[in-house]
């Protein structure tokens, strides 16, 4: 190759620096709060460098008016910045070359690009820990114009305090308000929940100490979210921790850690999964793909307004380089394809781990578990399981999800109790002496359900009723309602041989049809029924028919809790002729108590209720 031809390619080369307008571009898409929480991540990071995170550490957030402009001061005691590493704080790039295992801020340029956002001129100082003098430097609009140059003065500072870093934005491009406090304050407490909050690290066995300020103000975390501890059927919420994820560019693995649990109530906010890198949440109340829900392979399922008690916490922690995790620059949004989320042909991804672990309570929704088996059960209630904590599994090493690491998805134990609260309301009685101290929340309140919340003129029983009267209770209380019909026409009242669960029926269909002429009897007449079981084929045709005890249909669906609230519209449509119809509303009530009416459960189907509605009309028409 000749000396021209040399020259000739290296004119032909692209210079590729950049110029400082980069640092003033890369801030378009930094708000506020996003370069206020940025600044907070180096001081963490500061803090495990240098102490581990153990020990106290306060971080300091205050704004200054001074002539016409406000000044914004970000404070920490988290042990300080050697002068060696002054470059870290704003140099583009230099977090990332430097060890960035373990930390939050691993991409070098969150932070600069969060200080242009905020303001310039800004001036940073600190002073490590094991350092007698710290240092200061100033960045003004003049540095910006110098593409050649990119160093910076550094000064010796005496006056501040070793273990002290101090960030100080001279204009800051906001107005500044007590909402801008509000919201800050918010943000913070959910970034760095796992940091502030004393629930939150009671479950990660953490102790750490950190204090955050808002103009004074203390950043409260955000906590555990509400989940139901209730005893019923193994939903209480649970947590598998440690589980390990291999990353192809990694020698070491990944820590994955998966809570889930049913809320006690429904609701339309922050349901879904949240997912943390570092301990750093990064986004919250994730019901699409990203948040592991969906119909692909790997998809728990679509997320339905019938899954509102639905809430998943993903923590995925490392050792190794941050920069691997499944995180933007930003810390606001999950890579949903990147290998730890997705896994690879040698090991299972969070989204693998998410279906085995989540599906079963995702299939029990809020369909199929009345409110009255988890609105009872908060962490401080006496009867909560675990005391109130969930429960945790130790999956380091494991592939597989135990059997009995998961809730029963038959639900024996809710069927069970439900099936008697209906049964019980039907007989207008409660038994509260049958259940344990730990279920009789539950029952009390799906019995306030069942009787339209008339639980106070039930009638107290000690003994319950068998299993074939709970299995069809309407046509046991249809059955005791002849009885007392056939009394009634003998003109006696006679009770001694009926179960005590049975008189309540018995007395009130008495009081509702008859005067207070009848004759209390010790013993039954001859040939007068003493006992329901006693009545012949014919009379218990005769009760199906008259009191349209039993259902002339059945299906095995059954309403949402929310339908069974729902408000119900009777119309009556008489035929003018062809052209002609006249139609009136004769009835709007709610749909729970026309179920009641009929002696049907109240989350019976739509259809058994049509049924049933029409057959006593035509009974009553006959």
């Amino acid at each position: 190759m000749t000396q021209q031809t040399a020259q000739d390619l290296a004119q032909q080369r692209a210079q590729l620096l950049p110029t400082k307008d980069t640092l003033k571009a890369l801030k378009s898409d930094v708000t506020l709060e996003s370069a206020c929480l940025e600044l907070c991540d180096n001081s963490i990071d500061a803090w495990k460098r240098n102490k581990n995170q153990s020990g106290s550490a306060h971080l300091e957030i205050s704004t200054e008016e001074k002539d016409k402009r406000t000044e914004l001061l970000i404070r920490d005691d988290t042990g300080g910045v050697r002068r060696k590493d002054s470059s870290m704080l704003f140099g583009l790039g230099q977090t990332a070359k430097g060890d960035s295992r373990g930390l939050i801020g691993t991409f070098g340029v969150g932070a600069k690009k969060s200080l242009v956002n905020l303001g310039i001129p800004f001036q940073i100082r600190s002073c490590h820990e094991d350092e007698d003098v710290g240092w200061t430097y100033r960045i003004t609009e003049e540095w910006f114009e110098d593409d050649t140059d990119w160093s910076v003065n550094i000064h010796p500072d005496r006056d501040i305090s070793p273990g002290t870093t101090e960030i100080r934005i001279e204009d800051l491009n906001y107005n500044w308000t007590k909402e801008n406090t509000e919201n800050l304050c918010s943000a913070l407490g959910q970034a760095y929940n796992c940091f502030l909050s004393d629930d939150f690290q009671s479950i990660k066995d953490t102790n750490y100490n950190l204090k955050i300020t808002v103009n004074g103000t203390p950043v409260t975390a955000e906590g555990l979210p509400e989940w139901s501890y209730t005893p019923f059927d193994g939903l209480a919420p649970r947590r598998y921790e440690n589980i390990e994820i291999d990353h192809p560019e990694s020698n070491k693995p990944v820590s994955v850690s998966i809570t889930v649990g049913l809320l006690r109530k429904k609701t339309a906010d922050n349901v879904g999964t949240d997912i943390y890198c570092q301990q750093r949440k990064i986004a919250s109340g994730l019901r699409n793909e990203v948040g592991g829900f969906g119909n692909g392979p790997e998809g728990i399922g679509k997320f339905m307004a019938r899954h509102e008690r639905l809430k998943v916490i993903v923590e995925i922690e490392t050792e190794a380089d941050g920069r691997l995790l499944p995180w933007d620059t930003q810390k606001s949004t999950i890579d949903r394809y990147n290998p730890i989320m997705r896994g690879t042909e040698t090991t299972r991804g969070v989204y693998n781990w998410l279906r085995r672990t989540v599906e079963p309570y995702y299939l029990l929704d809020a369909d199929k578990v009345p409110r009255a088996f988890v609105e009872p059960y908060n962490s401080t209630h006496d009867q909560a399981v675990n005391n109130g904590s969930p429960i945790i599994h130790d999956y380091r090493g494991r592939e597989r999800v135990g059997t009995n690491h998961r809730p029963d998805t038959d639900l024996s134990e809710i069927k069970s109790i439900h099936d008697a609260a209906i049964a019980h309301a039907a007989l207008r009685i409660r038994c509260d002496a049958a259940f344990k101290s730990s279920k009789l929340p539950a029952y009390t309140l799906q019995l306030e359900t069942e009787c339209e919340r008339d639980i106070d003129t039930l009638t107290e029983v000690t003994t319950v009723p068998p299993d074939s009267v709970v299995e069809e209770p309407f046509q046991t209380v249809g059955q005791i309602k002849e009885l007392a019909r056939r009394h009634i026409a003998e003109g006696i009242i006679y009770i001694d041989e009926l179960e005590a669960w049975g008189r309540p029926t018995y007395e009130r269909y008495v009081n509702q049809n008859s005067d207070d002429n009848l004759e209390l009897v010790n013993e039954s007449p001859q040939g007068v029924p003493a006992t329901f079981e006693e009545l012949t084929d014919d009379v218990m045709q005769k009760t199906i028919s008259a009191n349209s005890s039993s259902n002339v249909a059945t299906s095995k669906k059954t309403v949402s809790e929310e339908e069974e609230n729902g408000c119900a519209e009777i119309y009556l449509v008489l035929d003018r002729g062809s052209d002609e119809e006249q139609v009136a509303r004769l009835l709007e009530c709610e749909r729970n108590k026309i179920c009641r009416s009929l002696d049907l459960s109240s989350n019976e189907a739509d259809e058994v209720v049509w049924e049933e509605l029409k057959h006593h009309l035509e009974s009553l028409i006959d």
